[in-house]
Parts: structure tokens; C-alpha cells; sequence
């Protein structure tokens, strides 16, 4: 009688040990899914931002982006006859060609060069906008270089929902979730960084459709489509 009651209650206290791991279980899963990871019915994975997957994701958007509209930067600076700022363009794009996860080192240097080629661009295109003569503008060029920039630009308007999430990230849950610490501070440097990038773009577009526009350029419908969608 005694061994059966022994038995039941060693029977009693495995459940309730069982339980406890599934309880434990069940909350730590509730924690990642807050984060993005795991589940599918949490804010931040609706959004596709917070996740592991998402990060990547937006980061590979990021890249591609930026190597849109630093090759629409230097075929525009190309076509105005700017060598020197056509050849920054291109190195900037260098660094983001090698793949893998860009440091934000790199990030940094890429998007300090991208402000600064805008700022030169915006500031050619006022100064030839009064028709004084300068270096003949390769029209074909610069039709190609403002389809470039405007692509680069949809694709930076296109990850603006995103950014937010990642001002909520838990850095500690994404590591155990397996999440590259690099991918992390690119991610971050990302949200803080890219507003401010796609306001200055988007002058930079301006300024040269309404060029185009004034010097009989064609301006593609991409361009168009840009300056109106990022708004």
C-alpha cells in the first residue's frame, strides 16, 4: 500500500514538473513573439521589421537601394561632365558590391558620400539652369542617370513602414534568435539614418527632373512616379 502511494505521488510531482516546463515554455515563446520571432500574429512580425528575417531583409533593401542611386549619381554627374564626382559614386558603390552584411562603418561612408553627391548635383543643376554655357549636357545620359536615382529613391520610400519596428527591437531576443550582431547595428543605423537620406534624394530628383523638364530632357515615368509616391 505504501509502495502504491509512493508511486502516486512521485507519478503527481512529474506532472506538475511537466507543467511547469510547459508553462515556461509557453512564456518564453510569448516573449520572442513580441520581438518578431516565432508565431506569425505579433505587431512587429506583421511588419516584416523586427524579425531576424525581416532585418535582412531590409538591409538587403537598403544595399540595393543605395547601389540604385549612387549609379544614377554618377551617370547624372557623369552626364553633366563632373568626372571627379561620378568617380566618388562609383567607389561609394564599391563598398556595398562585395556582399554579405555591410558594417555601418561602410554604411556610414556610403551614405556620407551619397549627401554629399546629392548636394553637388542640386547645386550643378540651379547653377546650368540659367543656360550659361558650360560643358554640353549628354541629354541620353541624363535621361538614364534620373531612371536610376528613380528607382533607388522608390526603394528607399518602400522601407519606410518598416523602420519603425526597429526602434522596438528586444537586442537580446534577436541573439538568442540566432540574429548577427552586425546585422543588428546596420539595422539600427538604418532606421536612424534613411528618413533623413530619402528627403535629401528626393530634392536631389527634384532638382533634376525640373532641369530635364527646362532643358528638354526626357524625363522618365519612373521619375515622375517617385517625386509623387514618396511624398
Amino acid at each position: 500500500m505504501k509502495k502504491r502511494a509512493l508511486l502516486i505521488s512521485l507519478l503527481a510531482s512529474a506532472g506538475t514538473v511537466a507543467g511547469l516546463f510547459a508553462s515556461g515554455a509557453a512564456n518564453a515563446q510569448l516573449n520572442l513573439k513580441q520581438f518578431g520571432i516565432g508565431g506569425g500574429d505579433s505587431a512587429a512580425e506583421a511588419s516584416g521589421a523586427a524579425s531576424p528575417g525581416g532585418l535582412s531583409q531590409l538591409l538587403q533593401t537598403y544595399v540595393g537601394a543605395n547601389q540604385q542611386v549612387l549609379s544614377g549619381q554618377s551617370t547624372l554627374a557623369s552626364a553633366m561632365g563632373m568626372s571627379s564626382a561620378a568617380g566618388q559614386a562609383q567607389q561609394a558603390a564599391g563598398l556595398l558590391a562585395g556582399g554579405g552584411t555591410p558594417s555601418v562603418s561602410q554604411l556610414t561612408q556610403v551614405g556620407s558620400t551619397q549627401q554629399s553627391l546629392s548636394q553637388t548635383l542640386t547645386q550643378a543643376s540651379a547653377s546650368r539652369a540659367g543656360g550659361a554655357a558650360q560643358t554640353p549636357v549628354n541629354r541620353q545620359a541624363f535621361s538614364e542617370g534620373l531612371s536610376s536615382l528613380a528607382k533607388g529613391v522608390s526603394q528607399y520610400s518602400s522601407m519606410q513602414s518598416g523602420l519603425g519596428s526597429i526602434g522596438q527591437m528586444n537586442p537580446s531576443s534577436l541573439l538568442q534568435a540566432g540574429m548577427n550582431p552586425q546585422t543588428m547595428q546596420s539595422a539600427s543605423y538604418i532606421a536612424q539614418s534613411a528618413p533623413g537620406q530619402l528627403q535629401s534624394l528626393m530634392s536631389t530628383l527634384s532638382s533634376a527632373v525640373q532641369f530635364a523638364s527646362s532643358h528638354g530632357i526626357s524625363v522618365p515615368s519612373i521619375a515622375k512616379s517617385a517625386l509623387g509616391g514618396a511624398q
